[in-house]
């Protein structure tokens, strides 16, 4: 696998369009929290010297904050994922890796790898985003654990792997990029759109088990904390197992219907 992985590596390392998005990727986390942090201490009236959201920038707070922020730049890791994989249809570089001893299994798995990598990177820089603004940002209250809330950043690992192995399967199955980023972006949107129809006009909380709602429920909007009534929390504390079985359910399907789909469809 470490040979396969060199291989995908060459085929990266000199490509220009892979490195504006993976720096976007990276930069666009920190660069999209200062936003919302510069706008919640500027912009906004505050009450005896607070910000009337609280403290959504310091411990224990920050860690739910900077992830939330950061699943609205789920499009920049997706079009790096689309591009890298219908590149590999473009060029014919799948058939000739086939050609060259490759398994059909070993291709799609070391794709598979990719995208697991890319989720991780994404959340390494989510970390580290949230300790700078914890630390740095706003001082630690006291007697608080700066690791209390820690939990959003494996949320956001599973809210990001199930996003991208979205972008991956539409990417494996039409292999043009520019009509995969279209149909990913419209998906994107029905589904938002038929989760409100379903939920407020039709009050069917089945569907906050849709594909990409149930790992959106993971992590809750931060900044209108004081509104949620403690009923509410109480029932997304409670229902937080079943998001995550629902969700790892989703990526287990995700695999195998792409495995599926490049093992018998042809080259």
């Amino acid at each position: 696998m470490l040979k396969i992985l060199r291989v995908e590596w060459m085929k990266v390392k000199n490509y220009r369009t892979f490195w504006i998005l993976l720096a976007i990727t990276i930069a666009i986390v920190p660069a999209v929290t200062y936003l919302l942090y510069n706008l919640m201490n500027n912009s906004f009236p505050k009450v005896k010297g607070k910000s009337l959201f609280g403290s959504p920038f310091a411990f224990p707070d920050v860690w739910q904050t900077v992830s939330w922020n950061s699943t609205l730049t789920f499009i920049i890791p997706a079009i790096l994922i689309i591009t890298l994989t219908t590149n590999e249809f473009t060029y014919k570089t799948h058939r000739q890796n086939i050609i060259d001893g490759w398994s059909r299994e070993q291709f799609i798995g070391v794709k598979l790898i990719e995208v697991v990598m890319l989720a991780l990177l994404s959340t390494v820089v989510v970390l580290l985003t949230t300790i700078g603004f914890g630390y740095f940002g706003n001082k630690v209250p006291d007697g608080v654990s700066v690791w209390q809330g820690f939990r959003f950043i494996p949320f956001y690992f599973v809210q990001m792997l199930s996003y991208s192995m979205i972008a991956f399967l539409l990417a494996l199955l039409i292999k043009r990029a520019g009509l995969a980023i279209s149909v990913f972006l419209i998906y994107m949107l029905v589904e938002n759109i038929a989760v409100a129809i379903l939920r407020n006009v039709y009050k069917l909380n089945g569907a906050d088990f849709l594909p990409e709602e149930v790992t959106d429920r993971l992590i809750p909007q931060p900044y209108l904390k004081m509104i949620v009534t403690p009923q509410e929390a109480a029932r997304w504390e409670h229902l937080l197992p079943v998001y995550l079985v629902v969700g790892a359910v989703y990526l287990l399907l995700y695999c195998l219907v792409a495995g599926r789909s490049f093992l018998k469809n042809d080259l």
